[in-house]
């Protein structure tokens, strides 16, 4: 007996020792009328940001100082080989950056040099491209369904930087983190009703993918192609299937209760915003439609912390942070072990932008 509870004491001990904390630094406000909507931004090596900004009118890759002030920015609308036509989701893993160009199906690759200067190395052709992108040694993995020569149906893929070679990496049935077809069509008939919205970070050859319906984390070895599920839904992690009849309403816009419903439904409900790996953990950040200001809601990230095996570690509220947009834009410096989380909000006039900075401290 004295032994089991000199261990229990051990364990207790050692779990007070790692307590995990993501401690809030830094509100950041980005210049004001200068971006005008932008789905994702990176953190540079000096601690300026990148954003690509789809609605500015050369559709340009805009860069701020840590002070949210413009010193940089490039790209002009057009169809010719050095122009964009629609810029989205973005990667930066030094000295590489990937940009999604939608409006012309293509992901560009980009090396940093001296004085923010970037050289273009690569054009890949991505038709089925459509969600977020992440950079893997000299390889592109992206989002977007798509049908191998063999006629086998996946939703993730990886080509290479000179878009001749494509890997297949996740078949559909194991979306959602489902472990089998009926599994994931079942998931999605009940819980998915909009556009789809992945996830995913890397840590060395392992690869972390999260949809925004479900606290289950797929884990990919991109050496082996071995597959596992993880994750455990949280207390406050709020689940609410949707029938088949509520779909359908939701679905047509020209219903005018659809909106209504649409409103009530997500308001209820909680989404998975991002996930982002470390060396020892995996983090899902899930919102909460929680916080009333003026007469308005706006969303509350929520963060839950495991271990690569899956064992949760800890769980937190990110306040002060809030946004009106449930898609929270995240990037996380892996050897400083910051964490960069960007709020939007509107006005009359344009967006507004303001960064959190957060240390995630073990």
């Amino acid at each position: 007996m004295r032994k089991l509870a000199f261990i229990s004491a051990v364990l207790i001990l050692s779990n007070l020792c790692f307590a995990w904390d993501v401690k809030f630094i830094k509100k950041i406000s980005v210049e004001d009328g200068v971006l005008f909507n932008s789905v994702g931004f990176v953190v540079l090596e000096d601690g300026n940001f990148l954003f690509t900004d789809f609605k500015d009118k050369e559709n340009q890759i805009k860069i701020f100082n840590e002070d949210g002030k413009l010193i940089r920015a490039w790209g002009n609308m057009g169809p010719g080989p050095d122009e964009f036509g629609g810029l989205g989701f973005l990667d930066y893993q030094k000295p590489y950056l990937a940009v999604a160009d939608a409006g012309r199906h293509r992901i560009c690759v980009f090396e940093k040099l001296k004085n923010y200067e970037f050289k273009k190395i690569g054009d890949i052709l991505a038709w089925e491209q459509e969600g977020t992108i992440k950079i893997y040694q000299k390889n592109i993995l992206m989002h977007g369904y798509i049908v191998s020569r063999e006629g086998k149906k996946y939703k993730l893929f990886m080509r290479d930087w000179t878009g001749r070679k494509t890997e297949y990496i996740l078949p559909i049935e194991h979306d959602y983190g489902a472990k089998s077809m009926s599994e994931y069509q079942k998931i999605k008939e009940e819980l998915d009703f909009s556009l789809p919205v992945p996830f995913m970070d890397i840590y060395e050859d392992t690869l972390f993918y999260v949809r925004d319906v479900r606290l289950r984390v797929v884990k990919i070895d991109l050496k082996s192609k071995k597959i596992g599920v993880i994750g455990k839904e949280s207390k406050n992690f709020r689940v609410q299937p949707i029938d088949k009849k509520t779909k359908k309403i939701v679905m047509d816009r020209q219903n005018p209760k659809g909106k209504e419903l649409l409103e009530d439904i997500v308001t209820k409900r909680s989404f998975v915003s991002g996930i982002f790996a470390g060396k020892d953990f995996v983090a899902v950040i899930y919102v909460n439609r929680e916080k009333k200001i003026d007469g308005n809601l706006y969303w509350i990230p929520y963060i839950q912390i495991y271990d690569h095996s899956g064992q949760v570690l800890h769980e937190q509220s990110l306040a002060p942070f809030f946004s009106e947009d449930r898609l929270i834009p995240l990037y996380y410096l892996k050897d400083k072990g910051l964490l960069y989380l960007c709020s939007i909000s509107s006005s009359e006039a344009a967006y507004q932008y303001k960064i959190y900075r957060y240390s995630v401290e073990q």
